[in-house]
């Protein structure tokens, strides 16, 4: 099952761990490469970004909709195995939970959760996207094609920008777009949650004042459940690796990284 797997080839010193990145619903590895990579390779990190099956370059066993938040997890584990070496995991959003998942099986040298879907769900975010875009939510569910909920720029824009994108800038992300498996989404409303208690990994979580997919409160109560204080960024939304001021959430993960 070819796996596409970004990266931005820094060769680095012995001892210090790469970075692998995984992307949320509706987006692939493409959304790291344009900043994160080179801001990461300033700083001397090598760095992948995979994208899930079916997502990107990416194939798959089963089609789409039928991927399960497990089938995500047992991809992550391919790619960590064929990389010979333990990396820093950083997901985002259903890459976030994907993440969670993961380490109730296994140990990761640290991970982040960047504006991550919650180890309690979707179910307030779900909530939030219904009484703003009911017509687009109904004709998603009843054709089974999650690509309705961002295939507009109103749309796209609500769940994951802050004014500082440009209307260019966000037209060509949502070009990008495409569906997300249906099954994947009920497990994480609910079918499997991620279980807080069953990781000792240490965990950066991040959150966006400006994120309307995932809020505030939610970030800290992730954290909350990891005993772990949250850092929330004035000013970003959703997609913190696209935002203009993306420089600060690499200098926040390099800050850390290095503490460890």
């Amino acid at each position: 099952m070819p796996l596409e797997l970004l990266s931005n080839k820094v060769q680095v010193e012995s001892g210090r761990p790469p970075l692998l990145f995984i992307h949320g619903m509706w987006h692939a590895a493409w959304i790291w490469e344009s900043r994160f990579f080179s801001l990461f390779a300033e700083r001397g990190y090598r760095t992948y970004a995979l994208s899930l099956p079916h997502h990107g370059k990416s194939s798959g066993p089963k089609s789409l909709n039928r991927l399960r938040i497990r089938d995500y997890v047992n991809c992550l584990r391919q790619i960590i195995e064929a990389l010979h070496e333990e990396p820093v995991l950083v997901g985002h959003s259903m890459g976030g939970f994907v993440v969670q998942k993961y380490l109730e099986k296994y140990r990761a040298p640290a991970a982040v959760l960047l504006a991550s879907v919650p180890p309690f769900g979707l179910l307030k975010a779900t909530w939030r996207y219904v009484k703003k875009f009911p017509l687009a939510f109904l004709k998603a569910n009843l054709s089974l094609n999650l690509a309705h909920v961002v295939n507009t720029l109103p749309r796209y824009r609500y769940l994951f920008s802050s004014p500082g994108f440009s209307e260019a800038d966000l037209l060509a992300y949502m070009q990008k777009a495409q569906s997300e498996s249906f099954l994947a989404y009920v497990d994480m409303l609910g079918l499997d949650l991620a279980k807080a208690r069953k990781t000792d990994t240490p965990l950066l979580v991040i959150g966006g004042a400006e994120d309307r997919a995932v809020s505030v409160e939610e970030v800290r109560k992730t954290a909350e459940r990891y005993g772990v204080e949250p850092v929330i960024f004035p000013q970003m939304g959703h997609n913190l690796m696209l935002e203009p001021q993306s420089e600060k959430v690499v200098e926040l993960m390099s800050a850390w990284l290095e503490e460890l």
